[in-house]
């Protein structure tokens, strides 16, 4: 090789090594797909504080929020593990927080389902114009909280469209922080 030809040839070897390391960086997710993180996710629980606690109307707003929450997580490519009879029976049992105050506990009871993750998922009612539903995520394995939110929904709250509004932007919250989880656990 001769001396003139070396600049050229260290230019070759650049725009080889570009080349690698896009075609790389383009299979990458490819190969880290199926090492998506299973979530167990609890029905909103309804923390009604006003004078007349846990109307009907309240109560089906309430399954609709878990509903949609449910269906935006599964649309946004979460895989949802059924929720096993321990935390069911356990929930059925106590008060709207009680998994909420107690993360470590139904992290230990969701530890033989095959989830990664647990959303716990309660609507506090202060008022009868403000609902909060909040969420929390829990590292199944070290039994600590994830990550948490909550959204706020004024007098709208008996909108359907603001209900499942609000659904989605706390599925959207949920999916972007898994996403966050597995790309560290890579």
């Amino acid at each position: 090789m001769k001396l003139t030809h070396l600049p050229l040839a260290l230019k070759s070897i650049g725009i080889a090594a570009l080349i690698a390391v896009v075609f790389s960086a383009m299979i990458t997710p490819v190969v880290f797909a199926g090492t998506e993180a299973k979530v167990m996710v609890l029905d909103f629980q309804l923390n009604d504080l006003t004078d007349l606690p846990n109307a009907p109307e309240e109560l089906a707003r309430i399954a609709y929020l878990s509903s949609i929450f449910k269906q935006k997580l599964a649309e946004n490519g979460v895989e949802i593990v059924p929720v096993n009879d321990r935390l069911k029976t356990e929930l059925s049992a106590n008060s709207a927080t009680y998994f909420f105050d107690r993360t470590a506990l139904a992290a230990k009871l969701a530890g033989d389902s095959g989830a990664d993750y647990l959303v716990i998922g309660v609507a506090l009612k202060p008022t009868y114009l403000f609902v909060y539903p909040r969420i929390l995520m829990v590292d199944i394995k070290t039994q600590q909280v994830v990550y948490a939110s909550y959204v706020q929904l004024e007098s709208s709250w008996s909108d359907k469209n603001t209900t499942a509004h609000s659904a989605e932007m706390l599925a959207k919250k949920i999916s972007a922080k898994l996403n966050e989880l597995t790309q560290q656990a890579n």
